[in-house]
């Protein structure tokens, strides 16, 4: 019985990490990178953001505060610019977050 008990603590764990895992896949975003505080008026401080259309709704991801995110953010704080962030979402609060691994401005032609 104890052992029976052992192994089902054991899938438990695995099939949480496992879960954690998928979590923490990395995903591409483009859309309208701008100032939380000085383009959106949503937040106290400069901060980055993004919004991107989906099923025709705008939907604003927040930027986590980390490096990639702070020396990109001259280039959208004064103008909105299409960025494409690659990074991992997660929610919070009610609202979305995203942790960039990556920025880059889009090309337009």
């Amino acid at each position: 019985m104890k052992n029976i008990r052992l192994a089902s603590v054991f899938v438990a764990a695995l099939f949480t990490a496992a879960i954690g895992f998928a979590a923490e896949k990395e995903v591409t975003l483009v859309g309208a990178g701008q100032c939380a505080k000085c383009s959106l008026g949503v937040a106290p401080a400069c901060a980055n953001a993004l919004v991107v259309k989906q099923d025709g709704k705008d939907v604003t991801y927040f930027l986590a505060d980390n490096k990639v995110s702070k020396d990109f953010h001259d280039n959208v704080c004064t103008e909105v610019k299409q960025v494409k962030v690659t990074g991992v979402v997660t929610e919070a609060g009610g609202r979305k977050e995203i942790t960039a691994s990556k920025i880059e401005l889009v090309k337009t032609s």
